[in-house]
């Protein structure tokens, strides 16, 4: 194919769609071009930043036309910064398109009904946890740039929680003050309860040299007394954002949050949902798909700090967690054990390695739940589930390319998929979490 582009090229395009990326498509004499920060409906200049065989990318240079679903970002280095992809796209068209990237996604489970993808009830100042990157050299604090290790300068972010606006902004006053005097620093990463306004900051540091971080530790606690401070070091130039060792200056570093009546405490490099209200959303679902249960067995795997585990245990006999994170165990059973919840076990390990033990106690579980991360489960994983004889399995993913991956595998070993229910738990980003129900076909009943 003959690419109608080059590199430096500038072209106008009509936006038509948007990916499932932080980019938007339209097409250049039939070719493909894939723009950042563009809303279908646009007319834009375009300046051409890559070719390859079969599309290009570019840059958003102008809006000559803006699309009737354009709107106003509310953060002032949108499009600079790659913290997130649509602010400039209306929020009820956000919901749309997020539907079709899950639509789109289910296209090979033909009759599959994707539910209406449930809002957030406000769009902005929602996340719970935000990382930081560093930049001594340049002297800047804020996030990187879309597909690089740029550090953008940002004063204040609308996507993230105003407890950690506050703290951020002293933390970069105070960089700013004394000149980033803090050639250690990599990242700074925030995090603060929705539900008790509790807040850990994590410095994460080249080595252990500690005498400038402590200065602005001491200044920050003088500022926010209950704050948490702690130290994680990481020596390797990787993509890995922290370290092995972690170092205390104040508190235990510990958090809480509450929904419903569970009571939840987890260390500051435990895993726990984002967004904390649209996580309640997902909750009650799993509990409400889960009840009718009280004689049967779940079994959580990825299960973290037992946070669904603990929600939905009084709808089963016995809940069984497992997590490969050995600190996200210790919190799972001290929640437990915080809540008076007795038929919970959490077990430490890799899914399928705990799972094959379990099978050899002859572990029948009726509920599989699964929460894996971005990458989705193990092949091996997916193919021991089917011997557990369980006849029902839930799956939450972040990412709905590795989700419908996975559930070709269980849909050949005889599951069916009874309900896919998106919810936004990163709106101003095309990234969706999806929920899906799947039961095992009986034998000899119709596929109808």
């Amino acid at each position: 194919m003959n690419q109608p582009v080059k590199v430096g090229d500038k072209i106008t395009l009509k936006i038509d769609s948007v990916a499932n990326s932080a980019d938007s498509v339209g097409k250049y004499e039939n070719f493909i071009v894939f723009v950042p920060f563009a809303v279908p409906g646009d007319e834009v200049e375009v300046l051409i930043t890559e070719v390859r065989k079969n599309f290009s990318r570019g840059k958003l240079t102008k809006v000559i036309k803006p699309s009737p679903f354009r709107v106003k970002p509310e953060c002032s280095v949108f499009g600079e910064c790659g913290g997130c992809h649509w602010q400039e796209i209306d929020y009820k068209k956000q919901l749309e398109y997020k539907k079709q990237i899950v639509i789109n996604a289910f296209k090979k489970f033909p009759g599959v009904n994707i539910n209406d993808v449930i809002p957030a009830k406000d769009p902005f100042f929602y996340r719970n946890k935000t990382q930081f990157p560093a930049d001594t050299v340049q002297k800047k604090l804020g996030l990187f740039s879309l597909r690089s290790h740029f550090v953008v300068d940002v004063e204040f972010c609308p996507l993230v929680s105003k407890e950690i606006n506050a703290i951020y902004a002293e933390i970069r006053k105070y960089l700013t003050e004394t000149g980033f005097d803090i050639p250690t620093l990599r990242h700074v990463i925030i995090r603060a309860s929705e539900t008790t306004r509790e807040a850990v900051v994590t410095f994460v540091l080249k080595n252990e040299d500690f005498r400038r971080i402590h200065l602005l530790s001491e200044h920050l606690i003088g500022k926010f007394p209950e704050l948490a401070v702690l130290y994680n070091i990481n020596r390797e130039d990787t993509n890995v954002i922290m370290g092995d060792k972690h170092f205390t200056f104040s508190k235990d570093g510990r958090i809480s949050e509450k929904l419903d009546k569970i009571d939840y405490r987890f260390s500051s490099i435990s895993f726990f949902q984002t967004n904390t209200s649209q996580a309640k959303i997902i909750f009650k679902k799993i509990k409400e798909w889960c009840r009718g249960s009280l004689e049967k067995t779940a079994l959580d795997l990825f299960c973290g700090v037992g946070a669904i585990s603990l929600f939905i245990a009084k709808e089963f006999k016995e809940v069984v967690g497992v997590e490969e994170m050995g600190q996200a165990v210790l919190d799972a059973v001290a929640n437990s054990d915080k809540n008076s919840i007795s038929n919970c076990e959490f077990l430490n390990g890799k899914s399928e390695r705990i799972l094959v033990k379990l099978m050899k106690q002859d572990f029948k579980p009726n509920t599989i739940l699964l929460d894996p991360p971005r990458k989705g489960c193990e092949q091996e994983l997916l193919n021991l589930i089917p011997k557990t004889g369980a006849d029902t399995v839930i799956y939450l993913s972040c990412d709905v390319m590795t989700l419908t991956r996975d559930l070709e595998t269980l849909t050949k070993h005889g599951f069916e998929i009874e309900e896919v229910m998106p919810v936004d738990m990163f709106p101003m980003t095309y990234h969706i979490e999806t929920l899906v129900k799947l039961k095992k076909q009986r034998l000899g009943c119709s596929d109808a």
